[in-house]
């Protein structure tokens, strides 16, 4: 039994609680740089559409600073928006978009929705709105 115990010890030995996944993490942990975006549009107005369409646009932007353009997030306000987006980097200088995508059926009159744009800039986070007229069929 001495034994058992004995190895049990030995084998735990220099590790206190979760410290080893700690460590792990730190030493993995990577410094991201922030750079800078600018969208052509925040704002997009999608005229008068049918009740039942499916809406697409697009928010089409650059990285205007020095480093890597990270999306880290993109979300919709509402469930009946669909934003779609390439989570590769975007070097400085390239151009690239988010296709938003917008299901109409059973809305009607003035709409408002948003997207929600994490990224590694200053600030993290950038809104983009479309509107839109749905017309009843």
């Amino acid at each position: 039994m001495s034994l058992i115990m004995f190895a049990i010890v030995v084998s735990s030995c220099g590790r206190t609680g979760n410290s080893g996944r700690f460590q792990e993490a730190y030493e993995n942990d990577t410094i991201i740089k922030l750079t800078s975006v600018k969208f052509d549009a925040l704002t997009l107005d999608l005229g008068k559409v049918e009740e039942g369409e499916q809406v697409v646009t697009k928010f089409v932007f650059m990285n205007t600073g020095k480093e890597n353009l990270l999306l880290q997030n993109v979300s919709a306000s509402c469930g009946c928006t669909k934003p779609k987006f390439d989570a590769s980097p975007i070097s400085p200088g390239r151009k690239s978009e988010i296709e938003v995508t917008f299901d109409t059926r059973g809305r009607s009159g003035r709409q408002r929705n948003s997207v929600m744009v994490a990224t590694n800039t200053k600030p993290p986070n950038t809104v983009l709105t479309f509107t839109c007229e749905v017309i009843p069929r």
